[in-house]
């Protein structure tokens, strides 16, 4: 568990599904997603079982994300996860809050705690965060995180471009 000034960042366990349902159905949380809301709560179910299974594999992951004021209750999910992308090992940046979380700073302060998790495990695989062209606010958010715009690596589909930043990427 990591915990920041207001944050309380905890291993995801299957048992946070009915969290999971509740931010990622909801479609405020899903506005830049092009995959949109989820739509059934088996996906719920699915993705927290997932994320449980990157901790008891690799000994890290995605966090539920609590505040220190209120334990117990998720306010979102987010952080670190090793993943393939474009054929190699990187540590994806994620981060989903609930509406009411939104404008305080948590996710900075969520995106801070990740890098910082980052640095301090030997930056052994690069960081990258990537999002639609669209969600501004995730751009910002990334950036003062201290990630690093690489528009190199931008990816343009039919439907969306997915932004990308970087730290650690050759």
């Amino acid at each position: 568990m990591v915990e920041t000034d207001r944050l309380r960042l905890r291993p995801v366990v299957s048992g946070d599904a009915d969290a999971v349902w509740r931010i990622h159905s909801d479609p405020r949380t899903n506005q830049h997603n092009p995959a949109g809301p989820m739509t059934d709560s088996t996906q719920a179910v699915e993705l927290a079982r997932s994320w449980a299974a990157s901790w008891a594999e690799d000994g890290h992951g995605y966090w539920a994300v609590e505040e220190r004021r209120e334990p117990g209750t998720v306010i979102g999910f987010g952080g670190l996860r090793l993943v393939e992308w474009r054929g190699r090992q990187v540590y994806n940046l994620y981060y989903r809050l609930t509406p009411e979380a939104w404008g305080r700073g948590i996710a900075s302060e969520l995106v801070g705690a990740a890098v910082n998790w980052w640095r301090d495990s030997g930056e052994q695989y690069p960081l990258v965060a990537y999002t639609t062209a669209d969600n501004v606010a995730s751009q910002r958010t990334a950036a003062r995180g201290g990630l690093t715009r690489r528009p190199d690596l931008d990816e343009e589909t039919a439907e969306y471009t997915d932004v990308v930043f970087a730290l650690g990427l050759d």
